[in-house]
Parts: structure tokens; sequence; C-alpha cells
């Protein structure tokens, strides 16, 4: 055979048994489909296909308060959200096909972020990624093209599609399995509520349920300015109230908020809904203003429980509508126009309402004539409205918009007292600094399980009130109570729309029980700071007083008033042996950690304490307090408020006197020390990755003719630490206060735990 003769084939006759048909000519057009075309046009189809039910379900939680054509608008973009997150789902795993080992670290950091995102979102997203890459592994591996892979190839293909089952059940069983329930053991009895006082409660002054209706009948009025295109009172008659200029406080106010709402912010409406006590009056005014929701769903209809309760007891109260200041997906454009530093605005507000009832009260022939005493003024808010109050509080006593003082305040009155319901803080700052308030009573409450203002950032702003020229304060931490059960509107679902899927709402008490800590609560504040009934304080220094007007549930709580000479805040500087007031100094030894340092929380906490850390020494530290001459003599109490980092806590005080006599009493005596309460606010396995506690300061108070053999003035108090059971312990401590007489009535508690 010649060379020439082995490089030419010979010619196969048609249809050889050996050879096989002819391959058949290439066709023009749509190319053949591939293993690979086919999952990835599945994967496409079900990326769109759960786009389009994430946007619908979306769709019609967002807009069902609408309007039909604002609905529909919004339902089209949603919708399109929708189908766009699905089909760029499809087009990623195309890409990390074509990366190939890429896309082991494409599903795997997807599924490290579904897992320890903060928001429920992040689960939807998670459950999407894992059914389309399923779906796309699954026609892969199952296809001709699995069989000649390498071992090794198939192994991580088979791992890979493992991965994505779990991650799409995973997230499915998180998003749409309810947590645990709130069951009656874990809600403690009124016998083990009044356990940690040591004092009985058939001792305790006897005082009236301040959250019962009282004996006042009452009238429904509203109010509301014209020419609104969305009447904020259907089929109601209204009393004519002006309009008020918000330029200067906001920004962001889209057109499509002003052509839906019919005005901008040169001429936002002053509308309230208002329970009028029968009488000749004057009575006490309370503003009641609600925070952020969706603008659509209206939320100042949600306060008729406080309304109705505090007209029968002789106070007006009128529920402000401050909805055209809230987020809405319609108004914002989908977020992409949303207002801005709003809160100072919410603020100018509720002070244009005082302004304009300032204004009635004085007219004759207007039917709010000589109704209100305007040295009993009292503003109440919640959520964002729980800031705005404190703002409105502040910029009353001004003359000038700290921001411009080119914009004049003139406002004849000043506000009395602030309830804060579960605040945000520092959403507005004037100038740059953080909201002072002095001279006013103030009482912030907040929600352990609380989902939306998850931290309890009220403390900051209740550290900030100043109380040492007149006033009062507490702040109080209420166990399985969340934001949205204080606004009947707003409920259990503190997140919106599918966000909600992630909390675990089945750890609350009944709306019903909330409100009612709620009366309990702002109710004993009013009676002492507008009816002067100075005993209710007693609820605010130890809880027992309430037992039996309070849901069961545990409470932490923190107060202060003018009475409560304050020795140190613990913030005075650099130097940690200085007080606040020159009147006290300290020592520590023995201690791992002896600092001043902002207590530690959920979100950024502006308030400084004092932080012991120790561990299980065969010395026990000490942490001495001296007293200037004078300054504390027997039968005097101090108060100071203890948090810690972990359980079983405790120390023993030693006082000593000015002719060296010694009694040592242990803190547990008066309460103990607050230890976190653990409130877990997401479900498994979110719970464990996100803290489900924080610090909140309790009042203790210290008697000092609880320390026998003592005497005449007492010069040092030293803390002698106990030992931890096991690694370090961490106090922290804030404000030493010293009450040389009694102020909450005939028989005062000795502790509040």
């Amino acid at each position: 055979m010649t060379a020439l003769e082995s490089t030419v084939p010979m010619p196969v006759p048609a249809g050889d048994p050996f050879q096989g048909p002819p391959p058949a000519p290439p066709q023009e057009g749509r190319p053949p489909k591939t293993p690979t075309s086919s999952a990835l046009r599945w994967a496409l189809v079900a990326g769109l296909v759960l786009g389009l039910g994430i946007g619908g379900v979306s769709f019609w939680l967002t807009i069902k308060p609408y309007a039909p054509l604002e609905a529909t608008l919004t339902g089209l973009g949603l919708l399109g959200m929708g189908l766009a997150f699905g089909a760029g789902t499809a087009l990623i795993l195309a890409l990390v096909k074509k990366l190939r080992w890429q896309t082991i670290l494409v599903i795997t950091a997807a599924t490290v972020f579904c897992l320890t995102a903060f928001m429920a979102a992040p689960l939807i997203v998670g459950l999407l990624i894992g059914s389309v890459s399923t779906i796309y592994l699954a026609v892969m591996l199952f296809s001709g093209r699995y069989k000649p892979l390498h071992p090794v190839k198939k192994v991580l293909r088979v791992g890979l599609l493992l991965l994505c089952l779990t991650l799409m059940l995973g997230t499915g069983v998180v998003a749409f399995t309810p947590g645990p329930k709130l069951s009656e053991a874990d809600r403690p009895d009124r016998a083990q509520l009044a356990l940690p006082y040591g004092l009985p409660i058939e001792q305790l002054a006897p005082l009236a349920d301040p959250s019962q209706m009282g004996s006042y009948r009452h009238s429904v009025i509203y109010y509301a300015s014209p020419k609104q295109r969305i009447d904020p009172y259907p089929g109601q008659e209204r009393l004519d109230a002006p309009t008020a200029d918000v330029t200067a406080f906001v920004d962001g106010w889209s057109g499509i908020r002003r052509s839906s709402y019919g005005f901008g912010p040169d001429k936002v409406p002053l509308n309230a809904e208002v329970w009028l006590p029968e009488g000749v009056g004057p009575f006490p005014l309370a503003l009641i203003v609600h925070g952020n929701h969706e603008a659509g769903d209206r939320s100042d209809g949600g306060y008729a429980y406080l309304g109705e309760w505090l007209a029968s007891r002789g106070i007006i109260a009128a529920s402000v509508d401050e909805n055209f200041l809230n987020s809405s997906t319609i108004y914002d454009l989908l977020v992409f126009a949303s207002l801005r530093e709003e809160n100072d605005a919410r603020a100018v507000v509720l002070l244009e309402h005082l302004n304009q009832w300032y204004r009635w009260n004085s007219q004759q022939s207007h039917r709010f004539f000589g109704k209100v005493d305007f040295d009993k003024i009292a503003l109440i808010g919640h959520s964002r409205g729980g800031e705005a109050v404190a703002i409105a509080a502040a910029f009353a006593k001004l003359d000038y918009y700290p921001d411009n003082g080119a914009v004049q305040f003139d406002y004849p009155f000043e506000v009395n007292t602030v309830v804060a319901i579960a605040p945000v803080d520092r959403q507005y700052d004037p100038a740059g600094l953080e909201t002072p308030l002095a001279g006013v009573n103030y009482l912030v409450i907040h929600g352990g399980n609380d989902m939306d203002v998850s931290s309890f950032m009220g403390a900051n702003m209740y550290h900030r009130v100043d109380v040492a020229e007149s006033g009062s304060k507490a702040e109080v931490w209420i166990e399985h109570a969340n934001h949205g059960q204080f606004n009947s509107s707003w409920g259990a679902a503190d997140l919106s729309g599918l966000s909600g899927l992630a909390l675990n709402g089945r750890l609350l008490m009944p709306m019903a029980d909330q409100q009612q800590a709620a009366k309990v609560l702002i109710g004993a504040f009013l009676e002492s700071t507008l009816s002067g009934q100075s005993a209710y304080n007693g609820l605010f220094r130890d809880f027992a007083y309430g037992t039996d007007w309070l849901p069961r549930a545990r409470y932490v709580i923190n107060y202060a008033d003018s009475n409560l000479e304050l020795l140190n805040d613990f913030a005075a500087g650099i130097d940690l042996r200085q007080s606040s007031s020159g009147l006290v100094s300290h020592t520590g030894q023995g201690f791992e950690t002896w600092t001043q340092v902002e207590l530690p929380g959920k979100s950024t906490n502006s308030n400084r304490v004092l932080q012991l850390t120790w561990g299980n020494t065969e010395a026990k530290p000490v942490f001495e307090t001296s007293f200037a001459e004078g300054v504390v003599t027997v039968g005097d109490r101090l108060y100071i408020s203890l948090t810690s980092a972990k359980d079983d806590l405790s120390f023993q005080i030693k006082l000593t006197d000015a002719e060296g006599h010694t009694a040592t009493v242990s803190i547990k005596e008066f309460g103990g020390v607050a230890t976190p309460i653990s409130a877990p606010v997401f479900k498994l396995p979110l719970s464990l990755l996100i803290g489900d506690r924080e610090p909140i300061l309790q009042l203790v108070c210290i008697p000092t003719d609880r320390f026998p053999g003592l005497g005449g003035e007492i010069v040092t108090m030293e803390w002698i630490m106990d030992p931890p059971t096991t690694g370090l312990a961490t106090l922290y401590v804030d404000d030493l206060r010293i009450a040389r007489t009694l102020t909450t009535g005939p028989t005062e508690p000795e502790t509040a735990n």
C-alpha cells in the first residue's frame, strides 16, 4: 500500500451497519437543544413563576388600603420587580455555569447570607435561589451529560444539589412555619412578681387602678383642614382648622405625593379625632401621635382605646393625623423618592395643633372655648412619634429653629409631660446634637419583643432628660410586648409584607394585655404629673404597687425625679475617682476592668455608665464610694441603677458611719441586680445568630436604716463582689442618687425590680 492510499479514506456505502447513518446536514435557524439549555430554560421559568408569586403577594399586602388606580400602578411595579428578580436569578445561574467551579462559591455564599441576615427578605431570596438552583441542577444531573463526568465532578454536582435543596427547604421552613407559642408557664403569677421586693403588698399605700375608666362622659369631635383629596374622616362632621407650613422641616416631597393628597409641605392639614369630656373644664389636654407606617393604612385611629379612657378620666385627648408624613410604596415611588429628615416636621405639626388649641381656647364662640388648662399639656407619641413628642417639647422652649435661625418659633405655652411609646432616637439631631430636654416629665415604655425598634432606644432620651430643677422621669421595659400592639390598627405584625415571615409573633402577650400595661403606666404617670397624685410615683420605684393592675410579665423599671439628688452619673470625665456632683469619690481594687463605657445594647447607646468586671479570684474585688461630710446620714435612702451582662451576679454592701461602726447587707435583700431577659424576636435559626438580650438598667433602693448598728453620718459605702460561678462577671452602674425625704406617699417601697 502506498502512502497516498493510506491517507485517503475508503468510501462507505450508505446505511453501512458498522458506520451508522450519515450525519444530518446542518440546519439553519434555532440551534439544537442541549441539557444545558434545557436546564437554563427550566431555571428561567422557575425564576419567573416564583418572582411573580413574590411580587403578587407583596402587591396584595402593600396596596390593599389604596385607591384602585394608585393600587394598580404600584402593583404593576411590584410584579415587574418580582419578574425581574426571578429572571435575574436565572441569568446568574447561566453565568456561574460558564464559570463552573464558582457555582459552589456563589450558592454557598447565598446560603450563609440567608442564614445570617437580619431581616426576612433574604429568606425569600434564599427560597427563590434554592428553588431555581435545584431545578437547574436536577435537570443537569439527570440528563445524559452527567454520566461521562469525572467522579469528582459527579460528587460535587450531587453535593451542590443537596446544598440547594437544603437552602430551599430550610428557608421555606423558617419562613412558613410558626415559632414557639407563649405559654401560661412563661408568664409569672402575682406572687412571683412580688417576691423580689421583700415588702408585703398589703403594706403598700392604697391606690386606685389608674387604668380603669373614669366617671366622665365624653363626646367624639373631629376637626380637619379643608380641600384635602383624601378625606381623613369620611362621613363625619368636623370643625374647620387651618393648615401649617413645614417646608423648612422636611425634604423629598414627591410630585405624586402632592398630587395624591392635594397639598405640599407648605399647606399640611391639621386633622385630629378628639375625645372631649363633658363639663365646664378646664381640662388637661393630651395629644397622641402615631409613628411611621404605610401611609395608605391610616394609623391615627389605632389609639381610640387611649382616647376614650383618657376622656373618661377628665383629660381631653386628640389623636393627631400625620399619615401624610409616613412612608408610602406609592407616594414614594417604590421608595425611590422618600421623605427625608421629617421627624422635626412631625414635631412642628404637633406644636401647630397646640397653637390652634390655644387660639380656640380663647375664642368665646368656639366649642373648645375655655376647655383646656394650658399648664397641663401632655404629648404621647409612638415609634417615630415617640421621638417627635420629645422634639416638640424641646422646640416649645425655643425662639428659633436650631438648624436655621431664620425660622422663628413663637409658642405661648410649654409642654408639661412627654410619654414616648417604643420611640426611635436621633433620627433628627438639632444642629447635629442630641435632643436635650429639661424641666419636663418624661415616661418611656418599650416592649422586650419589639420587632421594629428592636433596641430600647428611648433609654437614650431618658438619660438626657434633666430633672434636677423640676419634673420626673421613668423608663419601663415590658416582657412579651411588641411594637405594633400599642396601636390597635398595627397589631402583632411589626414588619410589613413578607418581612414578617421571619418574626416569632407567637411569643407576644395578647393585645388587650399590652394595651392594659400601657394604660396602667401612662395612667399612673399622668395622675402624678397632671393631677398631682405623687403617690403613683411609687409604681415606678417598685412595680409591686401595680401587681393587681399590670398583666403577668416581667418589668424592668428605672426612675428619677427632682427630689432624688444626683450624686454621680458616672460620666464626669476621664478621672474615674471624681463625680459629677463633687459630693462623692470612688476607688476600685481587684477588678479586671474598672472604667466608663457606653451601655451596650442592640443598637448605638449614648448613655455612659460605670463598668466593673471581675473573675473568681482569691481576694474579692471592692468598689468603694466615699461621701463628703454631711451628705448621707442614717435614714436617708440611696438609689442606684444597676444591670449586668450575665446571670447570678451579686455583691455585699458594707456601710461605715463616722464612728467607725460597720454593717453589711447583700444587694439581694434590696431586689438584686437585673439580668438581661431573653426576648427572642426571630424564629430559629435566626434567633441563635441575632442577639435576643440587652442590658436594661433597673432602679434599686438602699435604705440606710436597714443596716443595723449604725448611727449618724455615713462616710463610706463598699461593694464587696461575690465571685461569679463561671467566667467573668460584668456589672453596669448608673445614676447614684439620694433621697433625704419621702416623696411617694405614706409608704415608700424599698426597691424596684
